[in-house]
């Protein structure tokens, strides 16, 4: 591939620090990229990506004076390999292109297997080097076999937040590559689809001097291994991590990775020493007015993100989470975590026989079938009841009866 502008470069990019020690004394004219020996290998490939997480994260035009980039390789829940191109057609930001592996017989008698995208003639035995004749082509062809207006020109890589800091938030280890980086630990509990487990991941740098780092994460095996559960965790990434990003980090939960090259699917969050608030508050004494205190935090968090605007969707007790910082003097830091049903609107449809939380539920969405900004506050009062008094909403109801009593008594209020 052709050597990028040092301008827009990052540490991630070829040439490395290590490339560049092989490079020394070699004439710049003379550098070349060697072939990946594998498409996992190849720098732009970011394993298993929803099509519409390409089109927001990665292939979008930011306005920036630096490109962000304009291809990449992904694979979907299908695991069909596809070229995804910035597209400059009107309304229509990007396009994705299949890879097929198959015999062409453009030669006769040839029986061997090549890559090409789907219904064109250009093919090659690897598909760096079939994207390498599309990149490196004077009148571009790939313009010209797919009948799209795109061009390869610079290829985007996950670690995106290294040249836009101030503007994205970095894609760079979210992706699990292989079940050699984490180590699955104790069972920490069953949920309703998923199980989740106390577990560590290993990073390994390679660089001059190889070096293994350790971290503990709470990792979450989703029941599901669906197209729907891969949009779902990639949603949940994208809103946590721009939560993050944009209010700041002692706010929402992190989620560390997802792993999702194989079944099931996975996802790693940061680990909290004192587990759920709940949990937190009855193995402490915690005061009134510290509980107060607390709350406030949780509601400044919330109002930033409705702001953004988003939507949680399933706020309760059991979904913030307590961690101690590293100082001198520890203090605990509330997150809020459960943002698997969480959207970046204003609404958001739903059934509520299916919804999570159903005791926490504002009555007006039996009726509307929709969550909105304000059904959030309903929940998070209800929040508030359980810090305060340490029951749930409704205590007395089962479960199978919550919603019809709901239903039939929409101005009770738990006191």
């Amino acid at each position: 591939m052709a050597v990028l502008d040092t301008e827009v470069k990052c540490e991630h990019m070829w040439p490395t620090p290590v490339d560049m020690a092989l490079l020394k004394g070699k004439p710049r004219s003379e550098w070349t990229q060697p072939e990946p020996m594998s498409v996992q290998e190849i720098d732009f490939y970011l394993g298993r990506v929803p099509e519409w997480y390409i089109e927001l994260k990665f292939l979008k035009k930011p306005g920036l004076k630096i490109p962000s980039g304009d291809y990449l390789l992904a694979r979907g829940h299908d695991n069909k390999l596809r070229l995804s191109v910035k597209s400059n057609e009107p309304g229509n930001p990007a396009v994705h292109f299949p890879i097929e592996f198959c015999q062409t017989k453009q030669i006769r008698g040839d029986r061997n297997y090549y890559y090409r995208i789907e219904k064109t003639v250009l093919q090659n035995r690897s598909v760096w080097q079939l994207i390498h004749s599309y990149q490196k082509s004077n009148v571009n062809s790939l313009k010209i076999n797919t009948k799209r207006d795109v061009r390869l020109i610079e290829p985007v890589l996950p670690c995106q937040g290294c040249r836009y800091l101030t503007t994205e938030y970095s894609f760079l280890n979210m992706q699990i590559k292989d079940k050699s980086e984490i180590n699955i630990g104790d069972l920490i509990c069953k949920g309703e689809r998923s199980t989740i487990y106390k577990a560590t991941r290993y990073f390994t740098k390679k660089g001059l001097i190889k070096t293994i780092t350790e971290q503990p994460i709470v990792l979450k095996e989703m029941d599901d291994c669906t197209a729907a559960m891969l949009d779902d965790l990639f949603r949940e990434l994208h809103i946590v991590c721009t939560i993050r990003h944009r209010i700041g980090p002692k706010t929402a939960i992190s989620i560390e990775a997802l792993m999702v090259f194989g079944r099931p699917y996975y996802i790693a969050y940061g680990l909290c020493k004192k587990g759920s608030l709940l949990q937190y508050l009855e193995m402490n004494t915690i005061d009134m007015n510290n509980r107060i205190k607390i709350l406030r935090h949780i509601a400044q968090t919330l109002n930033h993100c409705q702001k953004i605007p988003i939507i949680h969707g399933n706020l309760r007790a059991k979904n913030i989470f307590v961690d101690i910082n590293d100082d001198k003097i520890a203090k605990p830091i509330y997150y809020i975590g459960g943002f698997h049903h969480a959207v970046m609107a204003k609404t958001k449809e739903v059934d509520p026989n299916k919804l999570p939380n159903k005791r926490w539920l504002a009555p007006e969405v039996l009726t509307t079938k929709l969550l909105t900004l304000e059904s959030d506050v309903f929940a998070f009062a209800f929040l508030m009841y359980e810090v305060l008094t340490m029951k749930i909403p409704h205590e007395t109801i089962e479960d199978k009866n919550i919603l019809e009593y709901i239903a039939k008594n929409p101005y009770v209020r738990p006191s």
